[in-house]
């Protein structure tokens, strides 16, 4: 029996039960980019004006989680340039708070960019990343002091994204984990995969060791299939997420598109009771599909945060997020908790 793991999670049980009668604090780690998005789907190749704004799948989940009235925190490094001031000031003017962002130098390093092109069908949407030697991806272990900021907070977020970018980001990422396991935070991670930023086993090795210190997984079906080989059904990957990898909840959306325009989102999520809890199925009008995932995120972690055990809360407000988030353009969520918590089933 692992006592220094069941120490641990009396720690994070208690955390989480003082949460409810203290403000929520979730604290994210992560790289944030300029995303320049063709405009009447039009083709990349000969548009002449692209709509900018900002994104990164830790920021994005932030954004969603500022957006339900949860204290935010997120810490990345920015070049002192026109560009890192302008993700900055949209992090700000969100409700982040960035007092744990470091800002280099003027002249030093660049802001990564991302340039998207929206297919209706049956073109795809396309997405081309141009992100070498962003801040981030020239990081040295050390450089944020986690003791610090991981102090009185309730949840540590970050996704495998970031564990891709960089060696440099992949140890600050778990030396983030570890801080927050010792502190007694609640650590979830999403098992999210770029193929342009590390190999299949690169990544594999990088979620072996850091699934050990992960209270809440975000994940796909085939994620859980692709690097810990769990096959079957939803319920059933679950299932073997909860006993083989010692998580203390695992959820995932299953997502059916009707075409480029049009899906239907259902979310899952199980706990130690190795009971299914479900959202509704919903089907949704998509303007823009990214972020869905990490509005889900902040969605789910802040109905976990209120009752670990009342997983058909969580992943009904996390739907609800979602759903909203797809409604919109851009990767952020713009909406009331008022808003979200009206789709939330009774």
């Amino acid at each position: 029996m692992d006592h220094a793991r069941e120490d641990v999670d009396a720690a994070i049980a208690e955390a989480i039960g003082s949460s409810r009668m203290s403000p929520k604090r979730v604290v994210t780690f992560g790289e944030a980019s300029l995303r320049l998005a063709t405009s009447d789907n039009e083709r990349l190749e000969r548009a002449t004006t692209l709509s900018l704004s900002v994104s990164g799948p830790e920021l994005n989940m932030a954004v969603a989680t500022a957006s339900l009235g949860v204290e935010v925190s997120w810490v990345s490094v920015l070049p002192g340039s026109p560009l890192g001031r302008r993700i900055l000031r949209d992090a700000k003017a969100n409700g982040v708070d960035v007092q744990h962002v470091q800002m280099l130098e003027s002249g030093d390093g660049r802001a990564g960019l991302q340039f998207v092109e929206p297919g209706p069908e049956p073109r795809p949407t396309s997405v081309h990343y141009d992100v070498a030697g962003s801040p981030v991806s020239r990081l040295r272990a050390g450089t944020f002091d986690w003791a610090s900021i991981l102090d009185g907070a309730s949840a540590f977020y970050v996704s495998g994204n970031t564990l891709g970018i960089s060696a440099g980001a992949r140890s600050e990422a778990m030396e983030a984990v570890r801080t927050a396991r010792q502190l007694g935070v609640l650590v979830a991670f999403d098992l999210a995969y770029r193929s342009d930023s590390w190999s299949e086993g690169q990544a594999r090795q990088a979620f072996v060791r850091i699934i050990h210190d992960v209270d809440v997984l975000f994940a796909s079906r085939g994620s859980l299939r692709t690097f810990f080989g769990f096959e079957g059904s939803y319920e059933s990957v679950l299932h073997q997420a909860i006993e083989k990898l010692g998580v203390a909840a695992v959820t995932v959306n299953r997502r059916r598109f009707k075409g480029s325009r049009r899906l239907t989102l259902e979310s899952m999520a199980m706990g130690k009771s190795e009971l299914l809890a479900s959202s509704d199925r919903r089907d949704i009008e998509v303007v823009d599909s990214f972020g869905a995932s990490d509005a889900y995120a902040a969605g789910f972690l802040d109905g976990y945060l209120e009752n670990p055990l009342g997983l058909s809360r969580a992943v009904s407000l996390g739907a609800a997020a979602a759903a909203l988030k797809c409604t919109m353009p851009g990767e952020f969520l713009c909406a009331s908790r008022d808003e979200i918590e009206a789709l939330v089933p009774d």
